[in-house]
């Protein structure tokens, strides 16, 4: 199966549809010089929002300046339209740069704001949005479902219909990466129905696409090559050679299944020809993958090897790390099924390498999704302080106005006038302690935000210790494993050769993670190492190392893993560092350096 191929055409509907202004040079002149007659109000929002569009895609930093100057000024009138639509136009400019952690965050600022105006239309619309990019981008299923799931409420009840279809396409992409295709199948057949009465052939496509790869995966192949055709025959029409080029792979890998190999060669083919002749390099890559994946299964290793080569190719010119995962996997399978070991170890040595570097990529984002979280959080806390803010400051304008009006009457209200002043002061104490109040709930908040990213840190590097340990660990069994080869006849030994060879090219970097994991743990502890030399001048560097791990609440064993040395050993580093540090016996050396 090629998930590369199928997400692209499950969420081919979900691409974000901006309100970008046409790129005519009179347009923006038009909208300059109409800005420059217009007061703050709710028309010069809306002017800045349509120049920041107009220059989204040809001069973005523009875009983002007449942006931030209507999200401004529309969080300056008041008015929860502008602020609604102004922090939706920041998401999109954001999006159209694929930065999506800003992106977020402008979108779900937006989302309160149409709630209050109950846009259900508008809010289905962002919902769909947001759901996309956790897909497309985090991988978060339970996340995207949660988005869509809301998508389609707002849908249903205000009949929005292609947010409907888009949305209901998208919950039954999610059951299909899941292996629920029986959920799948029944939105997909539900978002069909409602493509069909809008009558976007495109959308129908995808839909015969998505319903036709359900049942292939179920083996029900004359049923999905039925969907596949019905959908081939809409996408020749109409000259969709992208979601064309899909379809022919989709067929190919039914006919590959059924060992027809001439013909699932065929419609491979076909697929990648489309996506050469188109441009489209992630199609090219997908096709190309369908195929060599094809060719090893049916023998043919040396087209197979040039289908991979020249994904491999590709991938490095774009930077593609999945890409470069895939082709050396196929390259590594091919060469070892043609007997040619040490290349077969090549390729599954770099394999292992790109699979290692999408791992640490899906982690970081992991940890930045979290990041953004917290930075939502303190952004609503710091609005909610803006809008207390401006209604102390609104009622105090009022205030002035009566005392204005009071100023005017004579003698006779004096009384009144003092009355006024002592309500006056009352009120601005009360504004006082309240500010402060919500100063220190923000303060609160930034400092749990502090620990919490710190707490993610730590558990990063000692699960990342933990990890080389194991490394450590596997490398002194195999040392054993080698000895016990001499005593081993010659057939026996040259398959446990081999055996040992596949383990160890997954295992053998433990040198290099060593010091990715020493220059974490120096990036992650400078500040306490500059402490430590402060109080302590006279420590060894490996004793500050020392101190580094038992302040990542790492045992001894583990210490020993790491350093690949004895438990005795570290015990008696910890001694001897004990003794340079003047601790009591009493006194707990881990609680000690967690304190600096």
């Amino acid at each position: 199966m090629n998930g590369k191929i199928l997400i692209a055409f499950i969420l081919l509907s979900l691409s974000c549809k901006l309100s970008i202004a046409q790129d005519q040079p009179y347009v923006s002149d038009s909208l300059i010089a109409r800005l420059a007659l217009l007061e703050d109000n709710l028309e010069k929002v809306q002017t800045l929002n349509e120049l920041a569009l107009h220059h989204s895609e040809t001069m973005p930093e523009k875009a983002l300046y007449y942006s931030k100057k209507a999200l401004a000024l529309a969080n300056q009138i008041q008015n929860v339209k502008a602020c609604a639509i102004s922090n939706k136009v920041m998401g999109e400019l954001f999006e159209i740069q694929h930065n999506y952690q800003p992106t977020i965050n402008y979108y779900l600022i937006s989302i309160k704001h149409f709630q209050k105006l109950e846009d259900e239309p508008e809010l289905a619309r962002l919902y769909n949005k947001l759901g996309w990019i956790y897909i497309t981008n985090h991988y978060d299923y339970d996340q995207g479902l949660y988005y869509f799931t809301k998508a389609l409420e707002h849908a249903k009840s205000s009949n929005a219909e292609e947010e409907k279809a888009t949305a209901l396409n998208s919950i039954g992409g999610i059951f299909y990466y899941q292996a629920d295709y029986t959920s799948a199948l029944h939105y997909f057949n539900e978002s069909l129905k409602t493509r069909q009465k809008l009558g976007n052939p495109k959308d129908i496509a995808a839909s015969l696409n998505n319903i036709g790869e359900i049942y292939r995966l179920e083996y029900q192949e004359d049923l999905a090559l039925e969907y596949y055709n019905q959908a081939v025959e809409i996408n020749e029409k109409h000259n969709y050679q992208t979601n064309l080029a899909i379809n022919f792979s989709n067929i190919g890998l039914i006919y590959s299944n059924k060992e027809s190999n001439a013909l699932a060669s065929n419609y491979f083919e076909r697929s990648i020809a489309i996506n050469r002749k188109i441009g489209n390099t992630a199609g090219l890559i997908a096709s190309l993958h369908a195929s060599g994946e094809h060719l090893n299964k049916s023998g043919e290793f040396e087209k197979a090897m040039l289908a991979f080569n020249e994904i491999l190719e590709i991938a490095r010119e774009t930077s593609d790390l999945e890409g470069l995962r895939d082709a050396t996997a196929g390259l590594a399978k091919a060469n070892e099924s043609k007997g040619n070991i040490s290349e077969a170890l090549k390729y599954y040595k770099q394999h292992s390498h790109f699979k290692d570097s999408l791992f640490n990529i899906k982690k970081s984002e992991q940890l930045d999704e979290i990041q953004t979280r917290f930075a939502l959080d303190l952004k609503e806390k710091e609005i909610a302080l803006k809008d207390n803010e401006i209604a102390l400051l609104q009622r105090e304008q009022k205030l002035n106005n009566s005392r204005q009006l009071l100023l005017l009457l004579s003698l006779l209200l004096l009384l009144i006038f003092g009355l006024f002043i002592y309500g006056k002061l009352q009120s601005r104490n009360r504004k006082n302690k309240l500010l402060l109040s919500q100063k220190e709930s923000l303060n609160k908040a930034r400092e749990e935000l502090m620990q919490a990213e710190l707490k993610s840190k730590s558990n990063e590097l000692t699960n990342f210790a933990l990890h080389l340990g194991e490394k450590n660990k596997f490398l002194h069994e195999l040392k054993n494993e080698l000895k016990n080869l001499r005593n081993t006849n010659d057939n026996d030994r040259e398959t446990r050769i081999k055996e040992l060879l596949i383990n160890v090219q997954q295992n053998l970097q433990i040198q290099k993670e060593l010091d990715e994991f020493q220059k974490t743990i120096n990036q992650s502890n400078q500040g306490f190492v500059k402490k430590l030399k402060q109080h302590f001048p006279d420590l060894t560097k490996n004793e500050e190392r020392l101190c580094a791990m038992l302040r990542l609440n790492l045992s001894s064993k583990e210490i020993a893993a790491l350093n690949n040395t004895s438990t005795r050993a570290v015990e008696m580093g910890r001694y001897r560092l004990r003794k340079k540090l003047n601790l009591d016996q009493e006194q707990s050396i881990i609680d000690y350096l967690q304190e600096f």
